[in-house]
């Protein structure tokens, strides 16, 4: 395994919010945090490769996925005993990956990984697996208010990808 090019963004004063500038106006309006982050970071990485070479399959990590998504959802669901349509769909796990394909028009196949505390890890396995260039993208966005209490490890956002090149 080679790693051709990375990016990655972490949430700061300076940096608060990832650069999708990139995406349409009334498509990035929609995006949720964990898209934008994977967005973003995974813009930069595929620059590094020539243009006609950016359509590469996709693994995309992630321990809690859209975990504000799903709160905003449940609480929904409580107060008015029903959920919203569009923000189920961008509740599951591949919603990231799935934008991510659209707004780059990459038609090579991509995975989603949820594998808890070491969703990282499996992440990079999965993408160690394909043959030929592949880009990991891990992200998560910031602990939700509501769970703070709740975890041990508060988080910010942040998100990395890595264009892999495996042997063939």
């Amino acid at each position: 395994m080679r790693i051709l090019a990375e990016a990655e963004w972490v949430q700061s004063d300076e940096s608060p919010n990832p650069d999708v500038s990139f995406v349409p106006a009334m498509e990035r309006r929609r995006l949720t945090p964990v898209e934008k982050a994977a967005l973003s970071v995974a813009r930069k990485a595929l620059e590094a490769l020539p243009e006609g070479e950016r359509e590469i399959p996709v693994v995309f990590a992630s321990r809690w996925g859209e975990i504000g998504v799903t709160v905003k959802l449940m609480r929904q669901m409580h107060d008015e005993g029903e959920m919203s349509p569009a923000g189920f769909s961008n509740s599951v796990h591949n919603a990231a990956p799935g934008h991510l394909s659209l707004l780059m028009k990459n038609k090579a196949p991509y995975t989603a990984i949820a594998a808890g505390e070491k969703s990282y890890e499996m992440g990079l396995l999965e993408a160690s697996a394909y043959p030929g260039r592949v880009l990991f993208v891990y992200a998560e966005e910031a602990t939700p208010e509501f769970y703070r209490p709740h975890f041990k490890d508060v988080q910010k956002a942040h998100a990395v990808a890595k264009v892999i090149e495996n042997e063939k």
